[in-house]
This record gives C-alpha cells, sequence and structure tokens, in this order.
C-alpha cells in the first residue's frame, strides 16, 4: 500500500512538472467602449502558481504578445491613464487571444498618476495583486491620500490606514510627527515621553530605507509633500524574510513617490490655504523614448501654525522637496537611478495645560486651553525653537532576467539625514542651558542584492544586505551670558555638550522558498540571519571649545563609579560631557525563522496566516541612552514575535457592489527586550524597559458600486498592554548585569500609552455626471480615533488614566475642466474639521517640572495634571491645477 501511494505521488507530481514545462502563447489588444485601439497601455501577467510577473506594453494598434507563458492559471491585468483597470483570470492550454475592453474612469485621481506607469518602474498594486499576498498588506491609493489634505507629509498620509495614530504640532509636512500603527511607534514629534521602543516601524522610499539604522528614527518632515507621492503600502508585522528590513517589528510603510510613465505629460498645482499657508508641487514625465523614460516632480510649501500667540507670533514652517528618477528598459531587464533631496522645518509650540495651574504668561495671561484659549501658546520671547530635518538619497537599482526562470535584483544607495534644532529663547528653562544648538547628522552606504530561481513546484530566493552608516549626536546647551556661542561651537560654564560618533554595521542573510504544489496554495518558510555591529568613541574635545574658565565632568560607561579625570586635574567641573570618555565596540546576531501560508480556495478569495520573528538593535544618540550613560554590555537585541491569520476577497462584478475588495485579519505580536528610553519635558533622561504584547483586529474595504461611485472603510480594534515594565536601570542606579531588577521599580500589566482601542475612517467619492462627463466630485470622509492611555512624567511610566476618543468630519468638492485634449484644469477645495471639533491628539501627566517657572512657588510647582498638543480646527484649503 505505501509503494502505490509513494508511487502515486511521484507519477503525480512529474505530470505536474510535465504540464507546466509546456509554454504557450497569449495575445491580445487593448481597445477603449468603442473599439478603438489603446496605445502606450501597460499589460502585466501574473503566474498564478509562481506569483512571476511579466510586462508588455501595447503598441500603436493596440496589439501586445506574451511569448512562452507556462500552461496553467494567469492574471492579465491592463492600466491606462484615464481608463478603469481591467483585470481577467485565464487558463491557457495550447494559445489564448483576449481583447481587453476599457471603461473610461469618472472619478478624477490627483494629478500625480496622470499617464500610464512604466511596468518596470514601480506601478501601484492592483486589487489582485492585494488579493493574492500572503500577509496583511493594505494600499492606499490617490482617493485615500488625498483625504489627509493637500498640505498633509508623510506622516499623515498614514491617517487613513488600519490601526494608524499620528500625533504632532504641526498641520502641515514641514513639522515632525510620530505614527504608531498598531501601538509600534516611528518618528518623533518632540514629545516628552516615551511610548514603546523608538524606531521599531520600518519605512522604505521607492524600496530604499528611510529610517536611520543607528537612531531607528524616520524625520517625517523629509517626505513633506503629499502631491509627489503616487501610493502608500503598508504591510502589517515583519513580512517575509526576503522582504524584511531591520526596524521592521510592527510592519512597514513602503512611500512609494511618484513613477516615470509611458506618456508624456506635466502638471502644476497652486493651494493656498489660512494662516498663510501656500504650496506649490509639480510633476513632469517625458514619457518613453527608446527604452528611457523619467520623471520630475517636487514641490515648496510655507505657513504659519495654527496655535495663537498674545505677540501674534505665527510658529511659522516651510518645506521643500524634488525627486527625479530614470528608467531605461532593456531585453534582459532594467535600470533605474533615482534621486531624492527634502527639507521640512518649522517653529515648535510648547505643549499647553489642559486646565488652569496658576501658570502666568509675562503678559499675565493664565497659561492653559481653560483661560487664554484651546490654541493658546506662549510668545516668542518667552519660548521659540525651529526644528529643521533634511535628507538626500541617491540609489540606482538594476533587475536582470538571467533566463526564463531566473532573476537577480541589487540596489546600491547613499543616504545623508540631518537635524539642525535651534533655541533661542526658552523661558521655561533658563540659566546656563537657556539655547540649544542640535545638530546631529548621520551617512549611509547600503546595498541589497538577491536571486531568484522558479522551479516547477518552488520559487527560492536568497540574497541580503550591508549597510554602513556613521552617525554624530552632535548638541550643544548653553547661555551666551556664560561665554557659550552655538554658531562656533564653545562651551560656556554650565553647558551640557555632547559629540559622539556611532558606526553602525548591519549585515543580513536571507534564503526564502515558496513551495507551491498546486496554483490555489503557497507555502513560504524563510530565515533570516542578523548582524549589527556597533562601535562608539566621544569626539566632544575636539569638535567643540571651550570657554575661558569651562572645567567638563566626564565620565567612563564601562565603569560608571569611576572618578572623572577632568575633575582630579582640573578642580570641580561647571560643563558636562553627555557623551562616554572611554569608547566600546558591541556585535550581536539573531537567527530569525518564519513562515507564511495562503491558500486560495475560490479565485476571488484568499486565507492566509503566518509567524514571523525579527530582531531589531537597540536606539543609540541622544544625550544618554547605550555607550553614553549605558553600560554598553546591556546591548540587548529587542525581539518581535509576530503572527496573523486573515482572509481577503475580490470580486470584478460582484452584484450591487460591483468591484471590491475586502479584507480582515487578527494578529498578535510580542515584543520584548525593549529599551526605553525617555526624556521629562524639563530635559530630565530615563531610562526604562520592558516586555509588551498587542492583540486585535485590522479590516478594510474598498468598492466602487459604479464608475462615478467609491467607497472605502478602514478599521483596527485593538488591546496593548505591558506584561513587564521598569523604570531605572544603569542610567539611573537601578540593577547590574548580575541583579538587573535590584533597586529597580516594576509597573507590570500596564497598558501601552498612546494606543487607541479602535480607529475608524470610511468615506465616500461620487462623480456628478453631464452627457458622460464628471463636472462635480463631492467627497466625504470621517475620522475617529479611540481612547488611549496617558503616560505619566511623574513616575516615568505608562498609567491607566485615559484621553477622550475624538471624530472628525470632513468635505471637499472637485470640478475637472477639460479645455482641449489632454489639457485639462482641475478645482478642488477641502474642508478638514467641517465640525470644528475640538479635541487634544496627544496628552501627558506632568510632573511640573516644564512649566516650573510660571508658577508663582517655582520651587514647589504643580503637577499631575495634564499637558496637551491640541489637534487642528477647520481649516479650508483652495487648490487649482492644470495638466497637459
Amino acid at each position: 500500500m505505501v509503494r502505490r501511494l509513494l508511487a502515486f505521488c511521484i507519477v503525480a507530481l512529474v505530470a505536474v512538472a510535465v504540464a507546466r514545462a509546456a509554454d504557450t502563447e497569449i495575445r491580445g489588444k487593448v481597445v477603449d467602449a468603442s473599439g478603438a485601439a489603446i496605445p502606450n497601455a501597460a499589460v502585466s501577467l501574473t503566474d498564478l502558481t509562481t506569483n512571476t510577473v511579466t510586462h508588455r506594453t501595447t503598441g500603436p494598434n493596440g496589439q501586445f504578445v506574451f511569448s512562452d507563458v507556462p500552461t496553467g492559471p494567469q492574471i492579465l491585468s491592463v492600466e491606462k491613464s484615464g481608463f478603469e483597470s481591467f483585470t481577467q483570470r485565464i487558463s491557457p492550454t495550447t494559445g489564448h487571444s483576449i481583447t481587453a475592453a476599457l471603461q473610461v474612469a469618472a472619478l478624477n485621481d490627483s494629478v500625480v498618476v496622470r499617464g500610464t506607469v512604466d511596468p518596470e518602474a514601480k506601478p501601484m498594486p492592483t486589487r489582485e495583486d492585494v488579493l493574492l499576498m500572503p500577509e496583511t498588506v493594505r494600499v492606499l491609493d490617490r482617493k485615500q491620500l488625498d483625504a489627509a489634505g493637500p498640505l498633509a507629509g508623510g506622516a499623515q498620509m498614514l491617517q487613513a490606514t488600519p490601526g494608524a495614530n499620528v500625533v504632532g504640532y504641526g498641520e502641515t509636512g514641514a513639522t515632525k510627527y510620530t505614527v504608531l500603527l498598531n501601538g509600534i511607534q516611528q518618528g518623533w514629534a518632540g514629545e516628552a515621553t516615551s511610548f514603546t521602543a523608538p524606531g521599531s516601524l520600518g519605512i522604505t522610499y521607492d524600496g530604499i530605507p528611510a529610517a536611520d539604522p543607528a537612531t531607528g528614527l524616520w524625520q517625517s518632515a523629509t517626505m513633506p509633500q503629499n502631491l509627489v507621492i503616487q501610493d502608500v503600502q503598508v504591510t502589517y508585522g515583519p513580512g517575509q524574510a526576503a522582504d524584511r528590513w531591520y526596524t521592521d517589528v510592527g510592519g512597514r510603510v513602503e512611500y512609494t513617490p511618484i513613477q516615470s510613465t509611458l506618456d508624456r505629460h506635466l502638471s502644476v498645482a497652486l493651494t493656498d490655504g489660512p494662516y498663510g499657508q501656500q504650496n506649490f508641487a509639480f510633476v513632469g514625465n517625458t514619457g518613453n523614448f527608446r527604452g528611457w523614460s523619467t520623471v520630475l516632480g517636487g514641490g515648496l510649501g510655507r505657513g504659519d501654525d495654527f496655535r495663537q500667540t498674545p505677540d501674534g507670533f505665527g510658529n511659522p514652517t516651510k518645506n521643500g522637496s524634488v525627486f527625479g528618477k530614470t528608467v531605461k528598459t532593456f531585453s534582459a531587464g532594467s535600470f533605474a537611478f533615482g534621486v531624492l533631496y527634502a527639507k521640512g522645518g518649522g517653529y515648535r509650540p510648547t505643549v499647553i495645560p489642559t486646565s488652569d495651574q496658576q501658570l502666568i504668561e509675562p503678559d499675565g495671561t493664565h497659561f492653559s486651553q481653560e483661560t487664554c484659549g484651546f490654541y493658546c501658546g506662549l510668545p516668542y520671547a518667552a519660548y521659540n525653537k525651529y526644528d529643521t530635518n533634511e535628507m538626500f538619497m541617491a540609489y540606482a537599482r538594476q533587475r536582470l532576467s538571467l533566463s526564463h526562470t531566473s532573476t537577480l535584483d541589487n540596489s546600491a544607495w547613499f543616504t545623508h539625514i540631518r537635524r539642525f534644532h535651534r533655541r533661542n529663547d526658552d523661558a521655561l528653562n533658563g540659566g546656563a542651558q537657556v539655547d540649544e544648538w542640535n545638530n546631529p547628522h548621520s551617512n549611509m552606504f547600503g546595498d541589497q542584492i538577491a536571486y531568484s530561481q522558479v522551479f516547477p513546484l518552488n520559487t527560492v530566493s536568497f540574497g541580503g544586505y550591508l549597510i554602513h552608516e556613521v552617525y554624530n549626536s552632535h548638541n550643544l546647551f548653553y547661555n551666551p551670558d556664560d561665554g557659550g556661542n552655538g554658531a562656533q561651537q564653545i562651551v560656556g560654564i554650565g553647558s551640557k555638550f555632547r559629540s559622539g560618533y556611532f558606526q553602525q554595521d548591519n549585515v543580513t542573510f536571507f534564503a526564502q522558498d515558496d513551495f507551491h504544489p498546486i496554483p490555489q496554495i503557497h507555502i513560504i518558510p524563510g530565515v533570516r540571519v542578523d548582524g549589527f555591529s556597533t562601535s562608539y568613541s566621544d569626539q566632544a574635545a575636539r569638535d567643540f571649545t571651550l570657554a575661558p574658565g569651562v572645567v567638563p565632568s566626564s565620565h567612563c560607561s564601562l565603569n560608571p563609579a569611576s572618578s572623572d579625570p577632568y575633575h582630579n586635574i582640573f578642580g570641580p567641573p561647571n560643563a558636562t560631557d553627555q557623551g562616554s570618555l572611554c569608547g566600546a565596540h558591541e556585535s550581536r546576531s539573531a537567527v530569525e525563522p518564519g513562515i507564511d501560508v495562503s491558500v486560495t480556495p475560490r479565485q476571488w478569495l484568499t486565507l492566509y496566516g503566518g509567524y514571523d520573528t525579527t530582531y531589531r538593535s537597540p536606539a543609540l544618540g541622544g544625550g544618554g541612552g547605550m555607550f553614553q550613560s549605558v553600560d554598553p554590555a546591556y546591548y540587548i537585541l529587542a525581539k518581535g514575535a509576530y503572527a496573523q491569520f486573515g482572509g481577503k476577497v475580490h470580486f470584478t462584478s460582484a452584484p450591487g457592489l460591483r468591484n471590491f475588495i475586502a479584507g480582515v485579519n487578527y494578529f498578535h505580536l510580542n515584543y520584548t527586550n525593549q529599551e526605553i528610553d525617555f526624556e521629562t519635558a524639563l530635559g530630565v533622561l530615563g531610562t526604562g524597559g520592558g516586555n509588551s504584547t498587542y492583540h486585535g483586529v485590522d479590516a478594510f474595504f474598498d468598492a466602487d458600486p459604479r464608475s462615478n461611485l467609491h467607497f472605502f472603510f478602514n478599521f483596527a480594534g485593538e488591546a496593548a498592554n505591558f506584561t513587564t515594565y521598569v523604570v531605572g536601570g544603569p542610567l539611573n542606579g537601578c540593577g547590574t548585569i548580575s541583579d538587573p531588577a535590584s533597586g529597580c521599580t516594576f509597573y507590570n500589566n500596564l497598558p501601552v500609552s498612546y494606543v487607541p482601542n479602535f480607529t475608524l475612517n470610511t468615506g465616500a467619492y461620487y462623480g456628478i455626471q453631464h452627457r458622460n462627463h464628471t463636472i462635480l466630485e463631492p467627497r466625504f470622509w470621517v475620522q475617529s480615533t479611540g481612547s488611549q492611555n496617558l503616560w505619566s512624567n511623574s513616575s516615568g511610566a505608562p498609567t491607566n488614566q485615559t484621553m477622550p476618543a475624538y471624530t472628525t468630519a470632513n468635505l471637499s468638492f472637485n470640478a475637472p475642466i477639460n479645455l482641449w485634449e489632454k489639457q485639462s484644469i482641475n478645482l478642488r477645495v477641502d474642508m478638514l474639521n467641517i465640525g470644528n471639533s475640538r479635541y487634544n491628539e496627544w496628552e501627558y501627566i506632568s510632573s511640573g517640572g516644564y512649566f516650573a517657572s510660571l508658577a508663582s512657588d517655582a520651587n514647589n510647582p504643580p503637577s499631575g495634571y495634564i499637558n496637551a498638543y491640541p489637534g487642528a480646527p477647520r481649516t479650508i484649503y483652495g487648490t487649482i491645477s492644470y495638466q497637459f
């Protein structure tokens, strides 16, 4: 019996292999509703067995041909600007011919997606692509990105995805934001508290990592322009081994910029809004010329904040970015080269107490939302701090088809990131550190290579990447009256300063096998081997000049109890070097196994599940933390273990809903060995750490019941808790290597701060038509964020206290005006928070120190009250764009 069963299996596998070896041909024609040929349409053929994709472009007569197509189920997709997408499943045997009739798109898209994207660039994933992905992925197209507003930056664009919580102090893309996806943090908006281990969400730009490998952080102001982003793809969880980067604990966000197209076009857009907010954006494409296609786009923006100050100071902001990419397609593959430069900056207003705490401004006003107004702020002379963030990125990508079944991909890049924070006046933190000159920067080189080989029953991939970075933590707190000077880098009496150099090297190798015994089943085991190496040296003595009479204090993080050598030689110290006098080097490695499984029992249904693990190195830099104030022996890799299962459905002609896609999934994440360094609003450094769990449900729905009607829905419900949380660590004299718990304070089983118990956004777009042309397109959507637990600066830990949920309703009108062939004007009005809802998007419990100087008794200020960043009031923008 066993022999017969074995023989049957062998015969079946051989039959499958032989059947797949017989290739065939697919040819066809792309036409419009009248039957006229459509040239320069992008046609893609996806092999459902191997998930390999082949691209073609229709010729002048609208025809296309795919040769050497393996028999078996395939998906044919056609994309053409101005038309609805066309998708059809086919099962060719000896040959197949198809006519793809495209329908004119009734709803207007933003100027950034005019033109058909070159298939060898980076087209937006189709709904059919999303259906077949063996994991939870949400693709935000222009319809949902537009909901963030015309002046929104990269962080605000994420508000539409399930489980996103975006926190910041501004209203445009120029300022900084913190993003949480299902409770996992990325970015920093100047909050005076911590969330979870920072920098635990991957960020990529056109497939190139944009998060700093040393700090783990992404500066959101380096993606300030909404209209130069084509789409945003959000992957929940670490993802497959072949796709994962070094910070993908909670997921990965891919910002795909404008792409080169097959057609020539140019678009410009001008936006005007309140508070002097203005923006100019442009996108230009050369079209395809002898296999070359190039895109260039960018924008400039400026404007004040909505916070109101007694002296009329508007906390102005400004930003700009430019992006270019060229793609060369040839018979054996393609080559692409891209460049991005972006810079955003603005004055950062302080938080504001929600209730009157008898904190008196210089003009005698009580400073709180309850007394001076919900959006009030401190005058310029009392507090002003200007933050800028810039990034330059240059990269090259090669894709080579070595054979019909094998491909080789390679990407190389250089990235420069710089932050410059300047504080000239601070009545809240006077004395020797009233001013700040903060100028940290990073230089990164990276290369990633991957090889893929398709076999009859397997698709095997392996490769890896190498990233080398040098990060400098340069910063100076000083007072000119005490001899300090930021521009000249002079340390005065009482100054705090640092200039540590971190060399971070990440090396990763991966191997992955997509086993597909039949086209409907994909079993994808994978493994990654990660290596992290960090070297540190303190170069403050070289990079700064000491004013006369300055004696700096110093220490060695390897031996915190050792005496200060400067103190022994020069006398008592009167300035503080925040770095560590002794250098150090640490290396760690880890193995990351994972497996993902997807089953497609029906062509409209995919069921999937998986378990993936990942590790990340602790965040570096700042005024304390690893290597500087924390003994580098505590260099421990944080671990994320992520499990998920879910289902997705996609119909192209369902009764009532016509073309729609929907998905729902359950997830569970264990995030262990987190190092959570934090800084109070007064600048007091603390350290904490722990283990946390996150579990919940994500769901999404997109539908086009008619060609002129679009619905979208995104929802997440979640609970997150620290199973263990400890305040202290080596920085505060708590714990040792041999006894980590000694002297520590534990806050176990408390909720993770700033994880909403739900997020919801939903909306509809409708095109009002006249003679088959859309003349007006109203859009309405609602954004809701559930209650969140607060952080306490008094205890340096999470709490059970919550901030209230909030909801905003939004409305826009879009009016396309066709001038003549291929030329049009688009008029658009966006009304955000039309109900003028007053809400705080972030709150924390104050220890009282930040506003102590405003209290009647500065030595005994009030504490335990709530400080907040208010959300934006009703805002109306007008945009005019011209396309030709």
